[in-house]
């Protein structure tokens, strides 16, 4: 109510007229009250999804409205312009724009229940995965807390942070096919033909979150990359550096931390500052140092590792390989 009070009275001071005579002297005045409507009405929205979420302000319109606004726009647009065909042509002429615009928006609706249909199933994938073992329990869900934060304490746009929240999510999803089933149950170390098997899960994760095409591209490349090591030495392509999506590199660093920080039937879980050291010691090897640094001068990390963390001291892992095989598993 504000927001229409307030940008009505805006467009009575710029000279609209109610009912407009002529619409061409009424498009100026219409602009200036469509920005004021949605200045006001996305900035009262934003501040009370903030306060009661504790949330940034600024994040929380940006990730509400932004991605808006040429929507509103056009729609805005669209309305005068029906406005124009009703005195020009009367019932008519709004009904030569409008059913079309009603079957588009009907097959949109469709086309976004069934994306939404697809993802649900892909993170009922991921639980189903976890489920083979109480030790996984979660993983993802946690994995994708923590990279959300780390690419968030990196400055990244929000809509990347979402983006690498939802590979983070996603990254483990090709391990529902049986073939990961006994590999996933087993305690001992992985023979090489099992540890074959396990770097294939990239490929196998990728190829399932590429048949949602919301989730094509930035994602998708993000889940397949997620197991490159900095130096070139991971897997599915052996690519470094930069070469690798920065989301896959946060999402590296998110998976081996959760794997170090959970107990297993071979070791305690490590604290925060254990988890630092093996961050440090395999910067610009394994791990990217950027993100390394950004997981270390995080509290919102620390806070999060932290939480729940067993205190007892564990043997540190003497090799890159012996980090892979945790996050692989």
């Amino acid at each position: 109510m504000l927001a229409v009070l307030l940008a009505s009275a805006l467009y009575e001071t710029l000279g609209g007229e109610s009912p407009p005579q002529a619409l061409e002297s009424s498009i100026f005045p219409f602009a200036g009250m469509v920005v004021a409507f949605f200045t006001i009405n996305s900035t009262a929205v934003s501040a009370a999804v903030a306060l009661s979420e504790g949330q940034r302000f600024d994040e929380v319109w940006l990730r509400n409205t932004w991605s808006l606004v040429g929507y509103d726009l056009v729609a805005s647009a669209l309305a005068l312009g029906i406005a124009w065909l009703y005195q020009r042509s009367g019932i008519g002429g709004i009904a030569i724009v409008v059913v079309p615009i009603l079957f588009l928006r009907h097959a949109y609706l469709v086309n976004v229940q069934l994306e939404a249909t697809s993802r649900e199933l892909l993170e009922l994938m991921v639980k189903a995965i976890e489920a083979r073992d109480p030790y996984t329990s979660g993983h993802s869900q946690r994995v994708s807390q923590l990279a959300r934060l780390l690419a968030s304490e990196m400055g990244l746009h929000l809509r990347e942070v979402d983006n690498i929240a939802s590979a983070a999510l996603l990254h483990d999803v090709g391990k529902i096919y049986e073939e990961f089933a006994p590999i996933l149950r087993k305690d001992g170390k992985l023979t090489p033909e099992e540890r074959q098997i396990m770097h294939s899960h990239p490929l196998r994760s990728a190829e399932l979150v590429g048949t949602i095409s919301s989730l094509r591209g930035y994602v998708h490349k993000c889940v397949r990359h997620h197991h490159e090591n900095f130096d070139g030495s991971g897997y599915p392509d052996g690519i470094a550096g930069e070469e690798i999506p920065v989301g896959a590199r946060i999402v590296l660093v998110a998976d081996t931390t959760d794997a170090m920080t959970t107990d297993r039937p071979y070791r305690k879980a490590l604290t925060y500052e254990r988890v630092v050291d093996e961050l440090e010691k395999f910067a610009g090897r394994q791990f990217d140092p950027r993100v390394v640094a950004a997981f270390k001068r995080s509290a919102a990390v620390r806070r999060l590792v932290g939480v729940g963390r067993r205190s007892e001291e564990a043997p540190l892992f003497a090799q890159v390989g012996r980090h892979e095989q945790l996050a692989a598993r």
